[in-house]
């Protein structure tokens, strides 16, 4: 189940968030490790989505993206 979690915290940045928001209060030790990796799985996708976003934007400034220069 923790895989699941933070491949969705990875995907879905806001579903990391609120696991991390509502795991982290639980007292047992395992849910607050799961409640970390999720912070952390989200903030990774955050950072590969702004450079995925950046790279798209430049490419099409530049005519790359739309094929115009090859």
């Amino acid at each position: 189940m923790q895989w699941l979690v933070y491949i969705l915290s990875f995907l879905i940045p806001p579903f990391g968030f609120i696991t991390f928001w509502a795991f982290s209060w639980k007292p047992e030790e395992e849910l607050k490790c799961i409640a970390k990796g999720s912070l952390v799985a989200s903030f990774i996708g955050v950072v590969v989505w702004l450079i995925l976003t950046a790279v798209g934007i430049t490419l099409g400034f530049l005519g790359m993206g739309m094929g115009l220069i090859t």
